[in-house]
């Protein structure tokens, strides 16, 4: 019983991490409606794989990873929205040049599975919110988890919750894709690209001001 528990409370818990859709799941619906489904899930993949390692080290470090993070104050916040805000920069420029409105990006060459999948676990591991967002789960939950096999249930349960989401947000990019002009399709990247700038804006203003 204590392993189902610690199974469904993992579920849970990688929904509930996973649900928020910030910049990293416009990114992969983004990816989906580009490249497809098969191309897009490392990415996937790679978002839920930081996940679980996340929920691990909260598992091992318990309460005493959270003044650590603290100690960093403002610093990962900081970063992660540089990044963030360079990224969708990035993405801006590239949805608007070197590509005419005509061209059908289904014939352009994806960057490959190997490099979404380090780029994607990348961008996800610059943001360790993740970390004290388990080990604030961790601190009332912690009874079931006092077993090897309660904690690896529980890591199991976010690792699968947050692959069936991140799929899922993949899958939708995919329903949109070919079913839009390529010139639709620039003006939603760069609309979403827009978005991750304003979503890294909005970490750097809530970081300095903390």
């Amino acid at each position: 019983m204590e392993i189902y528990v610690a199974l469904g409370a993992g579920m849970l818990a990688g929904v509930g991490l996973a649900a928020p859709l910030g910049a990293i799941g416009i990114l992969l619906v983004r990816e989906g409606m580009t490249w497809g489904f098969r191309e897009a899930s490392p990415a996937a993949a790679a978002v839920a794989t930081m996940d679980a390692i996340y929920c691990i080290l909260a598992v091992a470090l318990g309460l005493a990873a959270a003044p650590v993070i603290s100690s960093w104050g403002a610093w990962p916040g900081l970063f992660g929205g540089l990044v963030l805000v360079l990224l969708g920069g990035v993405g801006v420029v590239k949805a608007n040049n070197g590509r005419s409105s005509s061209e059908d990006e289904s014939t352009v060459q994806p960057r490959g599975r190997a490099r979404r999948f380090m780029l994607f676990t990348g961008l996800t591991a610059i943001n360790p919110a993740t970390l004290v967002y388990f080990v604030a789960l961790l601190t009332g939950f912690g009874r079931p988890l006092g077993s090897f096999a309660g904690a690896t249930a529980f890591v199991a349960g976010v690792a699968l919750a947050s692959l069936v989401w991140q799929l899922g947000l993949v899958f939708v990019g995919q329903l949109f894709r070919g079913r839009i002009t390529a010139a639709a399709q620039h003006r939603i990247s760069t609309a979403g690209f827009s978005l991750v700038i304003l979503i890294g804006l909005a970490a750097l203003v809530s970081s300095l001001r903390a």
